[in-house]
C-alpha cells in the first residue's frame, strides 16, 4: 500500500476503534467501495454480468448474454427543472431512469463487467459531477480482501508474507465498515477480479476473519514496499501521538531497495533561445531530467498552474536535512525555475517564474520531485557539484509499519505470518472478529 492520505490515517490512529459494532462477531460485514480507477469520469459504461443479478431490488434479472449501457441523461423533474439522472439501457430500450439504480445479486460468486473490469458483490450507479456514472461497490469483506492482496503484493511471494498482508489489509478495511473508500492507493489498491490467484486467495481463505487489535481496540494498519533497514515512528512520520505499535526498530530483513537519482541544475540551456517566440522551439526542446520534469509539472499543473504550458529551466536549489533517529530526514528545500508559455515581460520575452520552499516537511520536496525518484524520506549522503545533485538512499514508502519486502524476506527465512506480524507491529494481537 502506497497510501497517502495523513489526515485520515493520524485520525484513525488517534481516535483507535472498538470493533465495529455494526458488525455482529460471527457475521462477515460488507465494505463500500467507489470505483474510480477504471470507472472515473464516463458519462457511459457498458454493463455485462455473469449469474444472478436483479434490478433495483425488483424480479427484474439482468440477461447474462447480454450487453447493458448505463448512461447519464437529462431530463425535467416533476417540477420542470433539467435534472440529471442514470439510466440504464438495453441496446435503444430504457429499462430504468432514476436518481440512482442498483443490481444486487445472491451469489457471492456473480461478477458484474463494468467497462471491462469484473468486480464481485453489488452496485449502485449514480450521477457524479452531474455529467458522470459513479459506481459504488458492495462487497463482502472477504472478497475485497481477496482482491486486494495480489494487488498490494506480488502473488508469488511467500504464502506467509502473504497472510500477514491479508490480515493487514482486513484490518485497515475493517477500521472504514461504516465509510466509503475508493479502490485507488490514497485507501488500498482495489481492481476487482484481474488479479486473482490461487496463492493470495489461499491466504486471504486460512486468515478469514482475522484483524490485528491493541488493548482491544482495532488499529489502523500501515504498510509500505520497503523499510531500507529501518522502521520509522508514526510520531515522526506524520505528526501523531506516538503509538507503540509503531517503533523505530532495525529491520535485518528488508536492506535490499537502494537508489541514487541524478538530478541536473540546469535542465534547459536557454542563451541560444528566442525567448519572443517559444512557438519556434518549444516542442523541439527537452528538460534534461524528463522523469523529474514531468512530476514537476504534475505538480504545478495541481498548485496554480493548471492547464499551462510549462518548461523546467533550472532547479537552483536542493537539500534534504535534519534526521530523526531512524536517519529519515524531516526538512528540505527547492527552488523551481521556469517557464509558462502564455506569461511574457513587458518586452514581449518568456518571463522566467521562480518557486522557493524553505524548511518545508521534506515529504513535499518528495512530491515535487516525485515518489518515483525519492522513493522515501530514507537519505543517507547528498552531494552536488556545480552542474548536479546526487541522493543516495534506501527503501520505498513512509516506513511505518510493515515492509513488504522485509515481510517477504522473513518469510523466506521460516518466519510464520503471526511472527511476521509481531515484528512489524509489536504488542498488537491477532484477533478473529467473524
Amino acid at each position: 500500500m502506497k497510501k497517502l492520505l495523513v489526515i485520515a490515517i493520524i485520525a484513525f490512529m488517534f481516535l483507535g476503534f472498538m470493533p465495529n459494532q455494526g458488525a455482529a462477531v460471527g457475521k462477515e460485514p460488507q465494505l463500500q467501495v467507489k470505483l474510480v480507477n477504471y470507472l472515473a469520469n464516463k458519462t457511459s459504461i457498458p454493463l455485462k454480468v455473469t449469474g444472478t443479478y436483479y434490478l433495483n431490488g425488483t424480479t427484474y434479472r439482468l440477461n447474462p448474454a447480454k450487453t447493458y449501457t448505463l448512461k447519464v441523461v437529462t431530463q425535467k423533474d416533476k417540477y420542470g427543472r433539467i435534472k440529471p439522472y442514470i439510466s440504464l439501457y438495453d441496446g435503444s430500450t430504457r429499462l430504468s431512469i432514476r436518481d440512482n439504480i442498483t443490481i444486487k445479486s445472491s451469489n457471492r460468486k456473480d461478477t458484474a463487467k463494468l467497462n471491462n473490469h469484473s468486480y464481485l458483490g453489488n452496485f449502485t450507479f449514480t450521477v457524479d459531477n452531474g455529467r458522470y456514472v459513479s459506481v459504488t461497490n458492495a462487497i463482502l469483506l472477504e472478497d475485497y480482501v481477496k482482491c486486494v492482496v495480489p494487488a498490494e503484493m506480488y502473488p508469488s511471494w511467500n504464502r506467509e508474507a502473504l497472510k500477514a498482508q491479508a490480515v493487514a489489509a482486513r484490518t485497515y478495511a475493517y477500521n472504514r465498515l461504516n465509510k466509503v473508500i475508493n479502490d485507488t492507493t490514497t485507501y488500498q489498491y482495489y481492481v476487482g477480479t484481474a488479479r486473482l490467484y490461487t496463492n493470495t486467495t489461499a491466504a486471504t481463505q486460512e486468515t478469514a476473519g482475522q484483524i490485528l487489535t491493541y488493548n482491544g481496540k482495532v488499529i489502523d494498519t500501515l504498510f509500505y514496499a520497503s523499510d531500507g533497514g529501518m522502521t520509522e515512528s508514526n510520531y515522526n512520520e506524520f505528526g501523531s501521538p506516538p503509538l507503540p505499535y509503531y517503533p523505530i526498530q532495525r529491520d535485518t530483513y528488508d536492506t535490499k531497495i537502494r537508489w541514487s537519482p541524478v538530478i541536473h541544475k540546469q535542465q534547459i540551456n536557454t542563451t541560444r533561445l528566442d525567448l519572443r517566440n517559444p512557438g519556434n522551439w518549444w516542442d523541439r526542446t527537452f528538460e534534461a531530467d524528463q522523469t523529474v520534469t514531468k512530476n514537476i509539472k504534475v505538480w504545478l499543473s495541481q498548485n496554480g498552474y493548471r492547464n499551462k504550458q510549462i518548461k523546467i529551466v533550472a532547479i537552483p536549489k536542493l537539500a534534504f536535512y535534519d534526521k530523526t533517529k531512524s536517519g529519515r530526514v524531516i526538512r528540505g528545500d527547492i527552488q523551481l525555475q521556469f517557464y509558462v508559455k502564455d506569461k511574457k515581460d513587458s518586452t514581449g520575452k518568456l518571463q522566467l517564474q521562480t518557486i522557493s520552499y524553505s524548511r518545508v516537511i521534506a515529504d513535499k520536496v518528495r512530491n515535487i520531485l516525485g515518489r518515483n525518484v525519492i522513493p522515501s524520506t530514507l537519505i543517507s549522503k547528498m552531494t552536488q557539484t556545480s552542474s548536479a545533485y546526487t541522493i543516495t538512499g534506501s527503501g520505498s514508502g513512509h516506513g511505518v509499519g510493515m515492509s513488504q519486502h522485509g515481510a517477504n524476506n522473513r518469510a523466506n527465512a521460516g518466519f510464520k505470518y503471526k511472527n511476521i506480524m509481531a515484528f512489524y507491529y509489536p504488542r498488537t494481537v491477532v484477533s478473529k472478529v467473524y
